[in-house]
């Protein structure tokens, strides 16, 4: 049962068509087994009509009761090979289900192996997708394992039922042996002088061991046994007939000393063999009785074998439950997986599509690569002019700046003039104003002398002229000096306020050229900081296209060795691969080939049983009737035997006197 055939089933199927047990027979069995099983049908059935004549030979009380013990000891064998039979068949069925149970361990390992491999190769990486270029090669293996898995698990639920029929087909078995066992036991108990004989019990050891009998070949034999039961009461008549004769003879009609000789011996011969088959009988019926507490006892202990067997069937019937449980679980995880290689199927152009890209990407990235060696070295070039031009730059700046300093300088000292200027020209102006305060006073002072001068020329009438002449001159003198100084003064003033004039048009012109150098200053200096500002943001930005190329080309060549490692490691998983779906075909058509004749004996065995139950019915039957024969004997022989006994009392002292008769004569 371990080793199935695989077969793509429908897992939902039902139950195959059912013989008489029960027990579901295969599709086919080949011609080899039924033969071997024709062949072996045929031996039994020619042992068992062997030993059925040669038990029907034996016709004396002596071998009746010898064979009766042998028939209750083949009885009793026989039970004890029905039970082993029984413990034979259970053990199978436990090892059966513990290989069932490792089968179903073992797909569950391929099934966490197969995830396992499903989980570490993710679509999305580089290597996943290079590892599924070899999945497209492998999806119909893929397919045919999950066929073989789902036709496994159609034929474990299938067998599953096998096995509760089976278990209900042993149970029926064992009703059925214990009913016949109480049987005969009740009959070895109702019958008081019946003798079971040879071939009865030769029937059953052979109906027991003999799996297969035939219907038609039962009936002559079951006859040639109740001719070979009619000879024992032939005999006792014979005893009776001869007995009544004897005694009328005696009583009635008066003969010869001669023939009464020949009847009393007649009589003692067969007086003794009623005696010895007395004692015969209540020999076997004692030994009847002890079988009876034997098989009593056997029979207690087959029914808490049958207890036991009854508790191991239910064990049986849970793991069977609990295996097909398990069943449905790795159905479930079977059509899991099927839907997975779907979507790995349907994934699979999409990776050829990707590796297609990928492929082109590479050899753009090749292009590129030259194209950007090519930028590279351009932008090498023009950040050394720009460095060149930065240089220069710098320099016109540290000489503008020195301009700046040296224009600074100058306006400084321009400053410098220009309060210098603004300082005298303010002196120029206190001295005009106190030359004007001068001339004022001047002026009042010649008003005075004027004054002066008329009151002279007043007095001068008056008083002498020579003094006042003199005093004249020396005014005129003094007015002379004065106007003299005065226009010095004048002209003094006039130089000065042209300088101070001079002086302030020279300070805003030099102003105005200050603020138009600072002014130009200041743009090309505003200038030059943007032009440093564009060059170093350019600079920044090539080192970074440089990096950005650098770490471009470093990824790319991770990439590309990523990529053949894991081309590498998927060739090494497909030839894996490929040697486990070797082994795992060869496996496969070992287990076809081992269930197919496990089919084959359980067919045989199905056919057995079912034989086995017609020829345990049919037994039943013929018991039953030979039942009623035996004690209707036995009824007989108990009437005989009162019969025998009041005619040995009656003819007691008749026989005593012809005996001396015949003595004396």
């Amino acid at each position: 049962m371990g080793n199935q055939e695989t077969r793509v089933e429908d897992p939902d199927t039902g139950v195959q068509s059912t013989k008489k047990s029960g027990i579901p027979a295969p599709r086919e069995i080949p011609q080899s087994i039924s033969r071997e099983r024709v062949s072996l049908r045929d031996q039994q059935k020619s042992s068992t009509a062997k030993k059925m004549v040669t038990s029907a030979s034996t016709s004396s009380l002596s071998t009746l009761s010898k064979h009766s013990r042998g028939s209750v000891k083949t009885k009793a064998e026989t039970v004890a090979f029905d039970k082993t039979l029984l413990e034979s068949q259970v053990r199978e069925l436990l090892a059966e289900a513990k290989t069932k149970e490792f089968e179903i361990s073992k797909l569950r390992m391929e099934l966490q192996r197969h995830k396992g491999k499903d989980s570490s190769s993710e679509p999305g990486t580089p290597e996943g997708n290079s590892e599924i270029k070899g999945t497209p090669a492998q999806s119909g293996d893929i397919q045919v394992l999950v066929g073989e898995l789902r036709e496994k698990n159609g034929r474990c639920q299938r067998e599953l039922a096998t096995l509760r029929e089976e278990n209900q087909a042993l149970k029926q078995k064992l009703i059925t042996l214990e009913s016949s066992t109480t049987l005969v036991t009740s009959s070895r108990k109702h019958s008081v002088n019946g003798v079971f004989p040879d071939n009865t019990t030769s029937d059953a050891v052979n109906g027991s061991h003999l799996k297969t009998t035939g219907d038609t070949k039962g009936s002559p034999l079951h006859s040639s046994e109740s001719s070979e039961f009619e000879k024992i009461p032939s005999l006792s008549d014979s005893v009776s007939s001869s007995i009544k004769s004897v005694v009328p003879s005696g009583t009635v009609k008066e003969l010869s000393v001669e023939s009464l000789t020949d009847r009393i011996q007649k009589m003692e011969e067969s007086h003794h063999s009623t005696a010895e088959e007395l004692q015969a009988t209540l020999q076997e019926l004692a030994d009847q009785q002890q079988v009876v507490q034997e098989l009593t006892a056997e029979n207690e202990r087959l029914v808490e074998e049958k207890g036991l067997l009854q508790t191991s069937l239910q064990q049986q019937r849970e793991r069977v439950e609990l295996l097909a449980q398990q069943n449905e679980s790795l159905l479930q995880r079977l059509r899991e997986q099927a839907q997975c290689n779907e979507a790995e199927a349907s994934r699979a152009s999409r990776i050829a599509e990707l590796e297609q890209r990928l492929a082109e990407q590479v050899e753009s990235s090749h292009f590129e690569r030259e194209k950007l060696v090519d930028i590279q070295q351009q932008l090498t070039g023009s950040l050394r002019a720009l460095e060149m031009e930065n240089q220069e730059t710098d320099i016109a700046v540290k000489s503008l700046k020195e301009e700046v300093e040296l224009l600074q300088g100058h306006l400084e000292g321009e400053k410098v003039a220009k309060d210098e200027a603004v300082r005298k020209a303010e002196e120029q102006r206190l001295a005009t104003e106190a030359l004007r305060a001068e001339s004022a006073s001047l002026k009042a002072q010649v008003e005075v002398e004027r004054q002066k001068i008329a009151e002279l020329k007043a007095v001068q009438s008056a008083s002498d002229n020579t003094e006042l002449q003199s005093l004249l001159k020396a005014a005129h003198e003094d007015r002379d000096k004065l106007e003299l100084s005065c226009m010095e003064l004048r002209q003094e003033l006039q130089q000065v306020e042209a300088d101070r004039q001079q002086l302030l048009e020279r300070v805003e012109k030099q102003e105005q050229d200050h603020k138009a150098n600072m002014l130009a200053l200041e743009e090309k200096n505003s200038d030059a900081e943007n032009q440093i500002k564009d060059l170093k943001e350019t600079i920044f930005e090539l080192e970074d296209q440089v990096e950005q190329q650098r770490a471009v080309r470093l990824h790319t060549n991770q990439t590309i060795l990523d990529l053949e490692n894991q081309i590498k490691r998927l060739e090494e998983n497909k030839a894996e691969l490929e040697k486990q779906i070797k082994a795992m075909n060869k496996q496969m058509k070992d287990e076809t080939e081992e269930w197919r004749r496990f089919q084959a004996d359980l067919q045989t065995a199905v056919v057995v049983a079912n034989d086995i139950k017609v020829e345990a019915q049919q037994e039943l039957r013929t018991l039953h009737r030979r039942l009623q024969e035996e004690q209707e004997h036995s009824a007989r022989l108990a009437s005989e035997l009162e019969q025998i006994q009041g005619a040995r009392i009656t003819t007691g002292p008749a026989f005593e006197a012809s005996k001396t008769a015949v003595e004396g004569r």
